[in-house]
């Protein structure tokens, strides 16, 4: 029995005594294999032999590097079934089965789990017949649980009937040559360093190598008998201590430790968790930090870091760890790239993160689904379709996704553009969205190839989806020959993983087609879920930062230890998705099988932090954090007073806390008084214009009342939507589809009354051929108004606006017929009336003007050479030449009182042009509604004339009062036009934003 068992705790020259035996096999020339935890761990090694001029001859190696050696060794060359494609077949038994486990969860990861529970059963060689009686033991028959064991044994008979192997059965085939032939592993030593815990199949593999084959195996664990930290390892040992030919117990040695830390950090190894420890000072060897939120905490331990790193620590010397590195990932990059710390952090993300995986599969989504399999998706209930958060023929974010990665446009702004005609279009599918681009561009034939693919079958069509993900990976890189680095290695991992995947739904279509993605949209959804591993590896250059269990087989000179909060470290043992862990324990007591470990969870989470603690040779520092991003307060972990308890108060009293004075890498606060004082006037807001080309232009602007009533708003706001007016991505507001749609209908409505009966004038005797007119209206201008970016919204819509404008017609007869303007025969002449424009490609103008007989009406001078144009929805003139105009809203109107106030100007200089653009006088002008409660017309009317209106509360004025009303609104507009030409830009928030806050910050930069 030639195992050699080393055990100790922590820092007690376990790995000198490995590394010793490494170079005794060596000198013999045996060729030995050291087989250690992490890929990190694994370099850190090689290094280490290849400074001892040791590296030849030795490989180092993580666990699965070694079974794949003993396959190798083994002669095993069955193919293995990978596992996408396992997962995809043990999805399909299940939603097969008649039994209540087709009830459970179809998803990704309940197929996750059944793969790890099948994986489970066949490292411990458990069969179907033997998990059946003991099912059938604990429940019986009818249990929901007792499908398990039908499930496992179909999955095996498949296996069989594809003659395919899993990674599990692989091993175990290996393993099981080696017992029956020995001489196939060619005695080589095999040494196992910084493991604390071991699974079956590593067991297996360390009992097969040692006992049965008759290699020498060293096997070297942290452990030592009655210590609590331990508790949660006893079971490793326990398993392999009678196969050891020897045991080698190693005590506790300091010598690892700096001098000024030593006496502080071995305390903490020799005292962690035991009862009655005395305390000890913690000599600046330990430390503490209060973080006020998570964000204030990371900045805490990013300030400590940079101190080390000024006082000349090397970043490879320093280390973090965190429970789970993975659920902080983003806010500690962010943290850590603020402050300028190199730091490398490893975790696995999916391959719809990457921008290659993210265009593979929105390209995927764009293909058509073939009919069949699409009603098959409908019926079947497949997770897409229950998820009920995508459509299943693919939107247009998927082919906006796949155009918008690196190397596919030549012109990434085609893109922008598209997206923008999309929104604004409503055009919310992937077919649609494509109907766009190529009605500009070139036809997209990728999606077309991949059609073709699918139509060939699920091995054709895996085929050529990894041909579009190596284009896309190339198509950034074309013409280059650069070392990748950075983000493009999670490119390339990126490629790797879903390269792998797509090999094995080919191969898995090659043998079972009915298990394979059935179409391009399947085929998207089964890759969505693949895994990379991202980030930089640990080095030297780099502050690293890990789980507990990445650290135990080296050392650093200073550790910190984050996110200490009750419930996160220690943490609470995940539940078992198959088998709970008390149907597992009810399984045992019945019928004797063993499944799963059976370790205390906190047992488990103790040796956790002693193995990080440990770790350290100058400095630990343990951190948490006050309270959430809520703000509701976080408790700080009792690992952190297990801590504590080893030493005097002065550790907690001295604990930093808050927030850093000055955050790493960003600028100082600004002192209060200064706040105050910038507060008080803005003087960081935008300066004025002084662009003499641009002043002379604005002095010549023509102006619209709704520019003018925008600029006495905010000029900043002016600037924004009537200069620059940068294109908005979004479809028209609806509101605003709506009003543009009701004026187009009226308009046509009006003007087909006339041509119809010679008058636009609503009687009674004409109303039903105007609600006639009215239908035909709307229908024809809707293609030209999109009533609502969201289809099913928009018959709703079209719905409420007939029935409101139906409601002012009404209105409007009644109004016509039965109050005092019966009288006056006011007649609407002029109909969306255009001055002041340009006629469109050089021809006969637009508008009212045009169909009146007008020429090209021009702009009004406003006196100062302030020019207006504009468009008036309505002129009614009466037989005299008085005219009233009309302007439509969609709801509620003000009073003319308030014109000036609320900056509504296009009734009151509407008026003031109409007299010399038609040569009429002007005695009145109202903004009509066209829905709400109330469809009274607000505005003027000069008393005394020959138009009488109802008119509502003082809306009915002396002429003088109407005169003097328009001079008011005249020159509050001559006077913003002249504020413009003068390039005055004051910020002006409170007159126009919620609450006075201001709509365009960056552009304005205004702090109240």
């Amino acid at each position: 029995m030639p195992i050699a068992l080393i055990t100790g705790p922590a820092n007690a020259g376990k790995a000198e005594l490995v590394m010793e035996a490494v170079r005794r096999h060596l000198a013999l020339g045996r060729e030995p294999l050291l087989v250690v935890p992490t890929r990190a761990d694994v370099e850190h090694y090689r290094r280490e032999l290849a400074g001892e001029a040791a590296a030849m001859g030795v490989e180092v190696q993580r666990f699965h590097e070694l079974i794949a050696t003993v396959i190798r060794c083994a002669g095993e060359r069955s193919p293995v079934l990978g596992g996408l494609a396992r997962e995809r077949l043990l999805a399909a038994i299940a939603a097969r089965d008649g039994s209540d486990i087709s009830a459970l969860p179809a998803s990704a990861g309940f197929a996750r789990a059944l793969a790890s529970f099948v994986a489970e059963l066949q490292e411990r060689r458990v069969t179907p017949a033997r998990l059946r009686s003991a099912l059938l033991a604990v429940g019986g028959a009818g249990a929901p649980t007792a499908g398990l064991a039908r499930l496992f044994e179909r999955y095996l008979l498949t296996l069989r009937r594809v003659r395919q192997l899993d990674e599990e059965q692989q091993a175990l085939r290996a393993l099981d040559a080696l017992r029956r032939t020995p001489a196939l592993w060619r005695g080589r030593p095999v040494l196992f360093y910084g493991f604390d815990d071991l699974t079956r199949l590593q067991l297996d593999a360390i009992e097969t190598l040692g006992v049965l084959v008759g290699a020498d195996v060293t096997a070297s664990l942290a452990y030592e008998p009655g210590r609590a930290a331990f508790a949660g390892r006893a079971g490793t040992v326990q398993a392999l201590a009678p196969l050891a030919s020897r045991h080698q117990q190693l005590g506790a040695r300091t010598a690892y430790y700096a001098p000024g830390a030593r006496a502080a950090l071995a305390h903490l190894e020799r005292s962690l968790f035991e009862p009655d420890a005395r305390r000890e000072d913690p000599a600046g060897a330990v430390r503490l930090l209060e973080g006020a939120d998570e964000r204030a905490e990371l900045e805490l331990v990013a300030a400590e870091i940079t101190s080390l790193l000024e006082a000349g620590t090397a970043p490879g010397e320093i280390a973090v760890v965190m429970r789970t590195p993975a659920a902080t990932a983003d806010l500690l990059e962010e943290v850590f790239a603020a402050a300028r710390i190199p730091f490398a952090l490893r975790r696995r993300r999916r391959l719809i993160d990457s921008a290659t995986g993210a265009a593979l599969i929105g390209l995927l989504r764009c293909v058509p689904r073939p009919a069949a399999s699409a009603a098959l998706a409908g019926e079947s209930g497949t997770s897409t379709a229950r998820a009920g958060s995508r459509d299943p023929a693919g939107d247009a974010r998927d082919l906006l996704a796949w155009l918008r990665a690196p190397g596919v446009l030549e012109h990434p702004e085609l893109a922008d553009r598209l997206e923008a005609d999309a929104r604004r279009a409503g055009a919310g599918s992937a077919e649609q969205a494509r109907a766009l681009w190529e009605r500009r561009n070139w036809r997209l034939e990728a999606i077309d190839h991949l059609a073709e693919a699918q139509e060939r079958g699920p091995a054709a069509l895996a085929e050529r989806a990894g041909r579009e993900l190596a284009w896309l990976f190339a198509a950034a890189r074309r013409r280059q020959a650069s070392v990748l680095a950075g983000d493009e290695l999670d490119e390339a991992g990126a490629l790797a993983s879903g390269q792998r995947a797509l090999a094995e739904l080919r191969e898995l279509a090659r043998l079972a087609p009915e298990l394979a993605p059935a179409d391009a949209f399947a085929l998207a959804d089964a890759l969505q879920g693949v895994e990379f591993l991202s980030g930089a590896r640990p080095s030297k250059r780099t502050v690293a930062v890990l789980d507990p269990l990445a650290l135990r087989a080296r050392r650093v000179r200073a550790l910190f230890v984050c996110r200490l909060q009750e419930g996160l470290f220690p943490a609470s043992a995940p539940p078992r998705p198959v088998l709970s862990d008390e149907e597992r324990r009810r399984l045992a007591e019945a019928s004797g099988l063993l499944l799963g470990e059976h370790a205390d969870a906190l047992d488990a989470e103790r040796y956790l932090l002693y193995a990080a603690v440990s770790r350290p040779e100058e400095l630990l520092v343990l951190s948490w954090h006050a309270s959430g991003e809520d703000g509701a307060p976080a408790m700080r972990s009792l690992f952190v007073d297990d801590v504590c308890d080893l030493f005097h108060d002065t550790l907690s009293e001295r604990r930093i806390r808050g927030r850093p004075a000055v955050i790493a890498g960003s600028r100082p606060a600004t002192p209060a008084p200064a706040r105050a004082d910038r507060a008080r006037r803005p003087t960081g807001t935008i300066a004025p214009l002084r662009d003499r080309e641009l002043l002379a232009e604005l002095v010549a602007h023509t102006w619209s009342p709704s520019s003018l009533g925008v600029w006495m708003s905010c000029p900043v706001r002016w600037l924004v939507e009537r200069r620059l007016r940068a294109r908005d991505l979004d479809p028209d507001a609806e509101p605003l589809a709506r009003g543009g749609l009701a004026h187009a209908a009226l308009r046509q409505t009006l003007e087909g009354l006339r041509r119809e009966t010679g008058s636009a004038r609503l009687t009674s005797a004409r109303l039903a051929l105007a609600r006639e007119l009215l239908a035909r209206a709307l229908e024809e201008n809707e293609g030209e108004f999109m009533l609502s970016a969201a289809p099913e919204r928009r018959p709703g819509y079209r719905r409420r606006l007939r029935a409101d404008l139906e409601r002012y017609l009404d209105h409007a007869t009644a109004s016509a017929e039965d109050g005092p303007g019966a009288r006056c025969a006011l007649e609407p002449a002029y109909l969306e009336l255009e001055f002041g424009f340009d006629p469109p490609d050089g021809g006969a103008p637009d508008g009212g003007a045009a169909e009146a007989g007008c020429a090209q009406l021009p702009a009004v001078d406003l006196g100062g050479g302030v020019m207006l144009r504009g468009r008036i929805d309505r002129v009614d003139v009466s037989p005299a030449g008085e005219a009233v105009i009309y302007d439509y809203k969609g709801g509620n109107v003000s009073p003319a009182a308030r014109w000036l106030g609320e900056r509504d100007l296009q009734v009151a200089l509407y008026m003031r042009a109409v007299e010399p653009l038609l040569g009429v006088r002007a005695v009145g002008g109202f903004y009509q509604p066209l829905s709400g409660s109330d469809l009274r017309a607000r505005g003027l009317l000069a008393t005394g004339t020959g138009v009488q209106l109802d008119c509502v509360g003082d809306d009915a004025r002396e002429p003088d009062e109407v005169q003097a009303l328009l001079d008011e609104v005249v020159a509050a507009a001559r006077e913003a036009a002249a504020q413009a030409g003068r390039g005055e830009l004051e910020p002006r928030p409170h007159t126009y934003a919620f609450k006075g806050g201001c709509k365009y910050p960056a552009i304005c930069r205004w702090e109240s």
